[in-house]
């Protein structure tokens, strides 16, 4: 049982763990932040164990997104967050072979399959310091709406909304359940990036690990969800809000691979803020803007943390992203480059050397499966918008191509 205590003691290690990166937002502006940490039943493990960290609330529009994968697509806290527990994950096993026989963690254990899992007891967790954008939220920011632009929406006329289409940002806002594209901000540029709200929910039936993480553990779900910035007077509404955005929209799912289900994490609230949160930063500023920037951050990683801009690490020159030494560590390339090393590393069968990050995804056969239970025609998210081919189609190594980057809200 996860008690208030417990709750109050994991969010006050992700404050810790981000105050220590000292990260400096520029003024007037705010951010999000999100972590997945592990927590485990064995009385001789009583910390929770943060494993990956992120801030930011920005995307790539459509008409910028790379084609070699050397920049992050989506830099939302919660979709960083999940990216950098995914690494942990790999990394960990990489630390297994380093260490050899010396070896023992204490999160994850190796099944008969030769695949990994979490250890009994071992749960995974994550924090976020406001309501994901998309489904979970659109009531909670409707009550903080002025009455001009309450008015307006109100007012506003969209054409009827096709089951099968994502909803344009805080388009049709009234209406529940539906997939909606980042950004919420209707004069911001178009995105194929689903909301956070989506993608938690793509999580609930796929797993954290994703397509290329399936390659080396079994399905990895989120056993709990802690939430900030929200008033205790509208607990019940998000609270509503949230269980039918991550998972209750998706009770008829069916024929899901063995392994697979539909996680229902349970939804938990926090009084504790954020210090870079609007609601904090609209005390010492009148003018309010989201921040450019996000912070990565990896557990036990030889190089822990990141600051990305416009999907790129900061500072990198325009004509050095393509080299291996500058690609972000949760882009795309980057962690097909580690998926590489690590099949290696545990003896899977060799894939071809011109094998793409698309076509390794594509072989995933279960996940796939699971994946088609989800998206695949006359299915619950059947609007999913993919980015497919298009922009996965590079190998471990991409040092070429050119393509500049802009970023949207």
């Amino acid at each position: 049982m996860f008690s208030d205590e417990d709750t109050l003691t994991l969010v006050h290690a992700v404050q810790k763990q981000y105050a220590s990166l000292n990260l400096k937002l520029p003024a007037g502006t705010f951010t999000i932040l999100a972590a997945i940490a592990l927590t485990s039943s064995d009385p001789l493990t009583t910390q929770p164990k943060i494993i990956g960290l992120a801030t930011g609330c920005k995307c790539l529009p459509k008409d910028k997104l790379p084609l070699q994968g050397e920049a992050v697509h989506d830099s939302h806290a919660e979709v960083l967050a999940r990216r950098c527990a995914l690494r942990w994950l790999i990394e960990e096993i990489d630390r297994a072979a380093s260490d050899g026989s010396h070896w023992h963690s204490a999160w994850i254990s190796k099944t008969a399959d030769d695949r990994y899992r979490l250890k009994d007891g071992v749960y995974m967790i994550m924090y976020i310091s406001t309501p994901p954008c998309g489904d979970a939220s659109m009531r909670f920011l409707a009550t903080f709406q002025d009455k001009e632009m309450a008015s307006l929406k109100d007012s506003a006329v969209f054409p009827p909304l096709d089951p099968n289409v994502a909803s344009r940002g805080r388009d049709n806002y009234s209406l529940f359940g539906v997939l909606r594209t980042k950004p919420g901000r209707a004069d911001s540029p178009q995105t194929l990036s689903l909301s956070c709200s989506d993608k938690i929910a793509r999580w609930n039936v796929l797993g954290i690990q994703g397509a290329l993480g399936s390659a080396f553990f079994h399905p990895i779900y989120l056993t709990r969800i802690i939430i900030g910035e929200v008033p205790p007077d509208l607990h019940d509404v998000v609270k509503s809000d949230c269980e039918r955005a991550f998972w209750g929209r998706l009770q008829e799912i069916h024929g899901l691979p063995e392994g697979y289900k539909l996680s229902r994490p349970e939804v938990q609230f926090t009084s504790v803020g954020f210090v870079h949160s609007r609601s904090a930063q609209e005390r010492s500023s009148l003018t309010q803007r989201s921040c450019n920037e996000s912070l990565t951050w990896v557990a036990d990683s030889t190089s822990p943390h990141e600051v990305l801009i416009n999907g790129l690490k900061r500072g990198v020159p325009p004509k050095h992203r393509y080299k291996m030494i500058f690609w972000p560590r949760l882009s795309k390339v980057s962690l097909f480059h580690l998926y590489r090393k690590t099949r290696s590393i545990e003896n899977l069968p060799p894939e071809s050397k011109t094998m793409t990050y698309y076509q390794a995804k594509e072989n995933m056969a279960q996940y796939q499966m699971a994946k088609n239970c989800l998206l695949g025609e006359g299915r619950p998210f059947s609007g999913w918008i993919r980015s497919g081919a298009r922009w996965e189609n590079f190998g471990s190594s991409s040092d070429n191509g050119q393509q500049s980057t802009d970023i949207t809200d």
